[in-house]
């Protein structure tokens, strides 16, 4: 199965704009059935943010609370 990381936040205007688009990729090959899944890593502020931008979002995500959720995007070098 392939797995994409997406980082993404809600106040960024270019994130804001692709993820509408991967999303329908996601939907397509969820309908094509392809092995395929995106893990969301939430660079918002807090987690209101976080929860309404994910809620717009069809896939997994690692919860804002979550230590593992700061450990990838340091790991990935996500400013």
């Amino acid at each position: 199965k392939a797995v994409g990381l997406y980082c993404s936040a809600s106040w960024c205007p270019p994130c804001k704009q692709y993820t509408p688009l991967l999303a329908q990729f996601y939907r397509d090959m969820a309908a094509l059935g392809k092995a395929f899944e995106v893990i969301f890593l939430s660079c918002d502020r807090d987690e209101a943010s976080f929860k309404g931008y994910f809620a717009k979002m069809p896939w997994l995500s690692i919860p804002f609370s979550s230590p593992a959720r700061e450990s990838a995007l340091a790991t990935l070098k996500v400013q």
